[in-house]
């Protein structure tokens, strides 16, 4: 059975499970004449995951799926994203480990299939996939267990499947949690296991029938993407709307600028949220030499950038450095808090959000991270490219704390004139491997 695809992102990763006894399950959840539009969605988008990778990831990783460790490991990944206290049973760093480790495997298994040509010499396409298809097929695959249809408390040391498992569930519960966030709706979880769960009868038992009938569930998936439509109208509108009363804001806060029309200082009355500090805007930072590191909790390049940060923050900190990260006004507090977590983010360093966005509207171009080191007067460097630039930063910070001010060579237009001189471009367009925040 094929179900229409909705471009809302599906999992990467997931099982081919050998029979099993069919059991009674005790349903938190059920499709009945009565369910709403938004249960129909939550029982498809589980049934879609389900079957996507149920029926492909055994093939192409040799692990069966243990169903029930990836409704468990969906669930964990709902709790923890609601409730940041809520760990996960496998540690954000292990299961990313387990991620590259099960792509390296899957890369393996595709190059062992791929034909040499002496073999496929006078094959017709057809031919040659159905050869293929055998190559793949005789690959050995680890059986998944019994589905047993209970909670899922892993061992000190899981197997590799478990950990597989795990990994496939936590990615259903991101993707289920930023779909919903896509709809401005908290679909209820509930519906999406039983969509998992019934794709999982599907694979074992192909009689088996999905609660929703293919002619359903394809007109849900129509009705969502034509909401889908209306919602990003709305946002577009919304957006336009906001970025202008943006630029209104902060037009007084902009002062004298730079040549690419940046300003020539660092506004410390530039709203922002505290997080580790009580904070309203950057005055608590203004008068002193200064390290700001401007980040995306969801941005990888962030993520490797800021354990760096750290190191130089707590190697000036003892001179006289004050550190600050700046959290983009796209992200959200539970974000920013696992971020700092993962980055282990220490008292050397404060850490405040943009939720108004004016930082990043007056000091940056949309990309991240960037970071910027700024004299007591208030002018500043930005450093646009933070690994490259890594050592020059440090030598200057030590020049700095030494007297001597950072200099940003680019010349200072008088804000009447800003306007009327024509930008000049001080760095490259940003590469494509920096993330747009």
């Amino acid at each position: 059975m094929k179900l229409k695809k909705i471009a809302l992102g599906a999992a990467a990763l997931a099982l081919i499970a050998c029979g099993e006894t069919q059991k009674p399950v005790t349903k938190v959840a059920n499709i009945t004449p009565n369910s709403t539009d938004d249960q129909k969605f939550a029982y498809m988008l589980g049934a879609q995951f389900g079957l996507q990778n149920f029926l492909n990831l055994p093939m192409r990783t040799g692990q069966g799926i243990d169903e029930d460790v990836v409704v468990q490991a969906f669930r964990d990944a709902i709790a923890n994203i609601n409730d940041s206290t809520a760990k996960l049973q496998i540690p954000q760093d292990s299961l990313g480990i387990i991620n590259k480790r099960i792509q390296m495997t899957m890369q393996e298994r595709y190059i062992s299939t791929r034909p040499d040509t002496s073999v496929t010499k006078g094959m017709d396409e057809a031919q040659i996939r159905a050869y293929v298809d055998s190559l793949e097929k005789a690959q050995p695959v680890t059986a998944a267990p019994e589905v047993k249809y209970t909670d899922v408390k892993l061992p000190q040391d899981p197997s590799e499947q478990q950990k597989f498992s795990y990994v496939i569930g936590v990615q259903f519960g991101n993707q289920f949690y930023s779909i919903g966030r896509q709809f401005q709706t908290d679909f209820d979880p509930d519906y999406f296991v039983l969509g998992v769960r019934d794709a999982g009868k599907k694979v074992r038992d192909t009689t088996f029938t999905l609660t929703l009938s293919e002619d359903s569930l394809k007109a849900v998936g129509n009705r969502y993407t034509e909401k889908m439509k209306t919602i990003r109208d709305e946002m577009v509108k919304k957006q336009q709307a906001e970025e202008e009363k943006l630029k209104a804001e902060v037009a007084s806060l902009r002062g004298d600028t730079l040549a690419n029309g940046m300003p020539a200082k660092m506004n410390f009355k530039v709203k922002a949220s505290g997080i580790t500090v009580k904070a309203e805007d950057l005055t608590g930072f203004a008068g002193k030499p200064l390290l700001v590191f401007y980040f995306s909790a969801t941005c990888g390049h962030c993520a490797h950038a800021a354990p760096q940060i750290l190191e130089i923050a707590k190697e000036f900190a003892p001179k006289g450095l004050t550190t600050v990260s700046v959290a983009s006004g796209g992200n959200n507090k539970s974000g920013i808090r696992r971020f700092i977590d993962d980055a282990k983010f220490d008292e050397n360093i404060n850490v405040v959000w943009d939720e108004s966005r004016q930082f990043g509207e007056l000091y940056s171009d949309g990309y991240v991270p960037k970071v910027y080191l700024v004299n007591p007067d208030g002018t500043y460097k930005q450093y646009a490219a933070f690994e490259k630039e890594k050592e020059d930063l440090k030598k200057e910070i030590a020049e700095l704390l030494n007297g001597k001010n950072v200099e940003w060579k680019i010349e200072v237009k008088q804000a009447a004139d800003s306007a009327k001189a024509p930008e000049a471009k001080v760095e490259a367009k940003p590469a494509k491997a920096k993330a747009k925040k």
